[in-house]
């Protein structure tokens, strides 16, 4: 299977008619460039869709990074493109940095998958956890990116969401099943308001707290 990172997006076709291209200044502008000539100079095709939404199998997904296939795909006509196009090109950087990482989350995701899906895998909670290190360590990526360029995206709020889908791998094990798109964890109020703004938490395992707010959700 091609080494995909997805960030899910809504179903609905209501909901997606809903979002619009966000509005760019100048060092958003500049960073999206930026992130083509390296995309370029790595030998990844960067392919910005003006669409809402990008099929991924019978998935709508917002975007991915496939190190197999060397391509960067995002969805541009949506409010959060450009956290999307941030949070993907982190994933590139892990892979051209060759983090350790990168190899046991990618090899993560692949068992995750087939588990998902109903098979039997020995040690999914080492799998799991495999992808939510490798996701911690983009999101932290993603918000030094977001400050070090001045994007046009809160980085508190952004980080509150971040938290809330690493700790959605821990929540995961429990329920064996991915949120319904709608009820995504980093919309979720019940689940934002139990998550720090700082990447501070405790991330090997879901509180008490947090797992409250998960189940109080229904994700």
């Amino acid at each position: 299977m091609p080494l995909v990172m997805r960030r899910y997006t809504v179903n609905s076709q209501k909901k997606t008619k809903m979002m619009t291209s966000m509005r760019l200044n100048k060092n958003d502008k500049a960073f999206i460039e930026f992130v083509k000539a390296e995309c370029k100079m790595h030998g990844i095709k960067c392919d910005l869709r003006p669409t809402t939404y990008i099929r991924q199998g019978k998935i709508r997904c917002s975007g991915w990074f496939d190190a197999d296939n060397a391509e960067l795909v995002v969805a541009k006509k949506r409010s959060d493109f450009l956290e999307i196009l941030a949070h993907e090109y982190c994933h590139l950087t892990q892979w051209r940095e060759d983090i350790p990482e990168w190899e046991v989350g990618i090899e993560g995701i692949s068992n995750v998958d087939d588990w998902l899906h109903g098979r039997d895998v020995d040690d999914i909670e080492k799998y799991i956890a495999a992808i939510r290190n490798l996701e911690l360590d983009n999101e932290k990526r993603t918000v030094r990116i977001i400050k070090e360029w001045g994007l046009s995206i809160d980085p508190v709020a952004y980080t509150k969401r971040a938290n809330a889908y690493i700790h959605f791998y821990n929540w995961m094990y429990h329920t064996r099943k991915w949120s319904k798109p709608e009820n995504a964890p980093y919309k979720n109020t019940h689940v934002l308001g139990a998550m720090s703004e700082r990447f501070n938490m405790q991330y090997k395992r879901l509180s008490p707290r947090v797992y409250a707010a998960f189940e109080a959700g229904g994700i």
